[in-house]
């Protein structure tokens, strides 16, 4: 377990103002604390609150655990902002935070039987874009802390604000990497070869770039062999309509279906190559030119292209894979589309 612990909140004797009151989510000071000292400021205590939509409220840490009781008084020390709109406790600025749903994926210690790579996979996190952590891994696989920031840089910089997740092993405070996109994105990823992710808003389709990472996880669990949550990706309605063969109906014909080659003593990879991805609502359609190189012990390998159109739908926090129709078509094949 990293130790990573958020002091208590301060309390000051100040009343918030008579009729204030914060609504509800996450609260924190996040972003006042973490550039006070550059700014020449004294850095405030670190500030983490769960508003609740009766307007009690508690403690929590960076996890999303609370640290206490639900509280009926006013939180100590609230204040509107004077210089500015928002809120504040005594005097150190406090932003209420997006909900955002986490995927995350971990390289284990040990390899398949077969020596290819295995992973641990876990979807539906729930975190936060104000300091908001996630621990994964350990066991059999590597503990990593995954952590979301909406970063707004000390006064005087010229860096835009940013959407930043940060990937930390044994250091809480230091990342061994990150990576960002725009403050109002609704979603961001990293893949380090040994951990990958991806953070979308919670409750709302993502951004097309999110199907995409989609696509990508898929590969990575199909080359992986890891049927089961592969499976998980999917619709139980879904249908595959792959060229030459007779349309499968349901997730797990679909999936007996893709584990054909591996079951053979095979072993298939996969180039995605998107063209076009689109959110309308809670669907989301890509198009993509794919190829396939298909290998057996003894065998000269075989490859095969085409392009892919594929149609999601977003539920629990996720996309959900639910029609995949693919062709072959002479504008991709092997020979225009190299394998990875």
């Amino acid at each position: 377990m990293l130790p990573f612990v958020v002091p208590a909140l301060v309390s000051i004797a100040t009343p918030a103002l008579a009729g204030d009151s914060l609504p509800a989510g996450i609260w924190t000071n996040t972003e006042d604390a973490y550039f006070a000292e550059e700014e020449g400021r004294e850095r405030p205590e670190p500030i983490m609150i769960e508003v609740g939509n009766d307007g009690k409220w508690r403690r929590i840490d960076a996890f999303g655990t609370a640290e206490g009781a639900w509280i009926e008084t006013p939180v100590p020390g609230l204040a509107r902002r004077a210089s500015g709109s928002g809120w504040e406790v005594s005097g150190s600025e406090i932003r209420i935070a997006r909900p955002f749903s986490c995927w995350v994926s971990v390289r284990k210690f040990a390899a398949k039987p077969d020596g290819a790579p295995d992973w641990t996979f876990t979807r539906g996190l729930a975190t936060f874009d104000q300091g908001g952590r996630i621990r994964v891994g350990g066991g059999d696989a590597p503990e990593a802390v995954i952590r979301l920031r909406n970063v707004t840089w000390a006064k005087g910089s010229s860096n835009k604000p940013s959407l930043v997740l940060y990937v930390h092993t044994d250091d809480p405070q230091s990342a061994v990497s990150y990576s960002w996109a725009a403050d109002d994105s609704r979603s961001v990823g990293i893949n380090l070869r040994w951990i990958q992710g991806s953070c979308s808003l919670a409750d709302t389709p993502g951004e097309p770039a999110t199907l995409v990472a989609a696509g990508e996880r898929w590969r990575t669990l199909y080359e992986a062999g890891d049927w089961a949550t592969l499976r998980s990706l999917y619709e139980d309605d879904a249908v595959l309509m792959t060229a030459g063969q007779p349309a499968l109906h349901g997730a797990d014909a679909i999936v007996a279906y893709l584990r054909r080659v591996s079951d053979n003593g095979g072993q298939a990879t996969f180039r995605f190559e998107p063209e076009e991805a689109v959110v309308e609502g809670d669907l989301g359609t890509v198009t993509a030119k794919y190829r396939m190189d298909i290998a057996f012990p003894g065998r000269d390998p075989v490859a095969v292209a085409g392009r892919s159109l594929l149609i999601y739908k977003w539920r629990d926090g996720d996309w959900r894979l639910w029609r995949d129709m693919d062709n072959q078509t002479p504008d991709v094949t092997p020979e225009t589309l190299r394998a990875r």
